[in-house]
């Protein structure tokens, strides 16, 4: 069997209403290269499955799916690292199983660009927002005039992960972090530039059964903050002062939101600063210092407004 040039991977787990629709758009790809298809079922208790393999009998390009089912649950990260440990192709894609794409050429637009371009490492593009019924709740989803070319003192930047295209490497070093998406962009940023095609080539849906729809804001908060800090992993020192103005400012947000889990997470952030302060500056030492008082301050908890001139200050501080 000759190597496709690209593998698509599709994680999924109780999607049996959405995956038919994702693994169509997939299908109906117009590309001049070959491509194989990874779907990994996470033990889903639901049809899943049968909708799947109907799909492997009666689909023209049916043979071009590779079906994994687990019978014992991974969870998201170990079904996206075993996913992405069985892609061959010398590009990977991702789409999700309640996505999908809308633009036919996405895949020949993404793979033609990091073929024509060694320094880049990783293409995204644009999406649109759908509802559990496909209707479409925002047209465009990013609207501002960004950028198009990013490297690792840009990041973190949102790049949609159901459009993202990139080269294959071995990834067994591929942190593990809630927001794994933004740690994979990170890790790969050690490689090479990201280019963002603004194009919209896909549909992020966002519904009631989806994992991060059923999050409450305190719990996002607190896995964005989590991410941030396992990010510094994989920065130098340079950049130490911009992840922790990131940190506090969620770690102030959690004081608002739920303060067990901003006492838990401040413990967190105190044992980063000792593991990273031997690298830092005097000053970087003292604004950490500082705003470790600041958020602990008891009017945080109770003026919304304080909050919110603390989270100028965390900008002004570190970030911005």
């Amino acid at each position: 069997m000759v190597t496709p040039l690209l593998s698509v991977f599709v994680i999924t787990y109780k999607q049996e209403d959405y995956i038919e629709q994702t693994i169509r758009s997939i299908l109906s790809q117009e590309t001049s290269f070959d491509f194989e298809l990874i779907v990994s079922n996470d033990c889903s208790p639901d049809n899943t499955s049968a909708v799947i393999q109907s799909i492997m009998s009666n689909h023209a390009r049916g043979s071009v799916i590779r079906y994994f089912e687990h019978k014992v649950n991974l969870g998201m990260y170990g079904n996206f690292m075993f996913a992405l440990n069985q892609c061959q192709g010398k590009y990977v894609a991702i789409c999700e199983g309640d996505d999908y794409w809308t633009d036919s050429l996405k895949l020949q637009k993404q793979v033609d660009f990091l073929e024509a371009n060694a320094d880049y490492e990783v293409c995204f593009t644009n999406i649109r927002i759908v509802d559990a019924h496909d209707v479409v709740t925002k047209p465009i989803l990013i609207k501002d005039n960004r950028k198009t070319d990013y490297e690792r003192n840009d990041l973190p930047i949102w790049a949609p992960t159901l459009t993202r295209v990139f080269r294959n490497r071995d990834f067994n070093s591929l942190p593990s972090a809630p927001g794994l998406d933004t740690v994979m962009l990170l890790w790969q940023s050690q490689f090479g530039r990201i280019y963002f095609l603004n194009e919209i080539t896909g549909a992020y849906r966002k519904h009631a059964g989806g994992i991060y729809s059923a999050q409450s804001e305190a719990t996002r908060k607190a896995q964005i903050l989590i991410t941030d800090i396992v990010s510094l992993t994989m920065v130098d020192a340079t950049l130490y002062s911009k992840y922790f103005g990131m940190i506090f400012k969620k770690l102030a947000a959690l004081r608002y939101l739920d303060l067990e889990l901003f006492r838990k997470n401040k413990m967190r952030v105190q044992q980063t600063f000792k593991k990273y302060k031997s690298n830092m500056n005097l000053f970087l030492i003292i604004k950490i210092k500082l705003c470790l008082w600041l958020v602990s301050l008891p009017l945080i908890n109770n003026y919304k407004m304080i909050n919110i001139i603390l989270i100028k200050v965390l900008n002004r501080l570190f970030i911005y």
